[in-house]
């Protein structure tokens, strides 16, 4: 599994050899055909357990028949920079919310250290679609950044989604975009130069139509001769690529 506390139990259990013939459920665990029958590695509920508790970690339960079930605690830990790209987000008004599959304490726990006010918590695959669909039709557009494979019917469902490169192999598939590297930054950049951009088609649109608005009548009228009008014409080309080309010389000055 690509899921990020499968890879983090892979990692704390480099000695135990893989289980052969395992099935992913999505939003649910992996499941798979033991000597007693079938175990299960993922969510309390689906393997079984009524009460799992209300600790603010997330955690994996193991269940085979005729044994205790098992659990696995672990410490979710934010990206270097989440921080300051919820609270850039912010300050550019953008609404940020929280979506995830895991138990309410710990998307509480989670939210309240990324600085995100507006959460939702125990959302499977086709709620976290549903929810999507529900904010578009109040005629907002979405960026949808999931790296799961439960998040991959949302990236889909989004206005436009975003997967970094450690994501599953069919979110980054589903996304219109993947970024590489640790850093969740590259979201705010992205929206920043895609707003730059719009400005600059916009300038350009205006410059190109302004050109013709000019250009066209004394042509048609005999005040410009081939030359000049061929002169004119190569002359706004190059205006328009020019001013194309600032959205290049800003992002190389933030880089620096």
């Amino acid at each position: 599994s690509t899921h990020p506390l499968a890879r983090a139990l892979a990692r704390a259990c480099p000695e135990v050899r893989a289980a052969a013939g395992t099935r992913e459920a999505p939003g649910c665990g992996i499941e798979w055909d033991g000597p007693s029958g079938p175990v299960r590695l993922g969510r309390a509920e689906w393997c079984g357990i009524a009460q799992p508790g209300s600790q603010p970690y997330p955690e994996l339960w193991l269940a085979e028949p005729g044994r205790a079930p098992m659990r696995f605690r672990f410490k979710d830990r934010l990206r270097p920079d989440a921080v300051d790209t919820v609270a850039a987000l912010t300050r550019e008004g953008y609404d940020v919310r929280l979506v995830s599959g895991d138990r309410i304490p710990a998307v509480v726990s989670m939210a309240r250290e990324a600085g995100i006010e507006t959460w939702s918590a125990e959302v499977g695959p086709d709620g976290k679609a549903r929810l999507l669909q529900a904010v578009k039709a109040e005629g907002r557009r979405v960026l949808m950044v999931g790296d799961g494979l439960n998040d991959a019917p949302a990236l889909a469902a989004a206005s436009v989604s975003m997967s970094p490169a450690s994501a599953a192999e069919i979110s980054q598939i589903a996304a219109d975009a993947v970024f590489q590297g640790e850093r969740l930054m590259p979201v705010a950049e992205t929206l920043a130069t895609a707003r730059r951009a719009g400005r600059l088609v916009r300038q350009n649109l205006a410059l190109s139509l302004a050109y013709n608005l000019l250009a066209v009548p004394l042509a048609a009228t005999g005040w410009l001769t081939p030359l000049i009008a061929a002169a004119a014409m190569s002359s706004s080309s190059v205006l328009v690529i020019a001013n194309a080309l600032r959205i290049d010389r800003r992002a190389g000055r933030e880089a620096a």
